[in-house]
């Protein structure tokens, strides 16, 4: 087992409203949906709901970003305040306690 949690990142339909201002068209949504409607993050260990949400608030900053990155490159259309409030108003978080390394190979971290 590895010293990790993971969270699991949803999208709520407020997050596909806003990727709808940014001229992404509800096909080119709809597509990526299919296969990347939800992200994994490692996270430090938690035992608990509370050290979830805990370590969230502190690192949804980068889960932002990198959320914001992946479905909208072009940082110029991203919002100009991604605080807390807005980050919960887009995603659900899902914490899982335990994670399991079952791959073959080293882990590799891909550009």
């Amino acid at each position: 087992m590895l010293n990790r949690s993971a969270v699991v990142i949803g999208h709520e339909p407020a997050f596909y409203g806003w990727l709808k201002t940014c001229g992404v068209t509800d096909e080119a949504i709809m597509a990526r949906r299919e296969f990347a409607d939800r992200a994994v993050y490692l996270i430090p260990s938690c035992h608990y709901p509370e050290e979830v949400e805990e370590v969230v608030e502190d690192m949804f900053e980068e889960i932002f970003r990198r959320e914001l990155k992946a479905w909208q490159p072009d940082e110029g259309n991203w919002p100009d305040t991604a605080d807390f409030d807005l980050f919960t108003r887009w995603f659900t978080v899902d914490g899982i306690s335990g994670v399991e390394d079952v791959g073959r190979g080293a882990v590799a971290e891909e550009a």
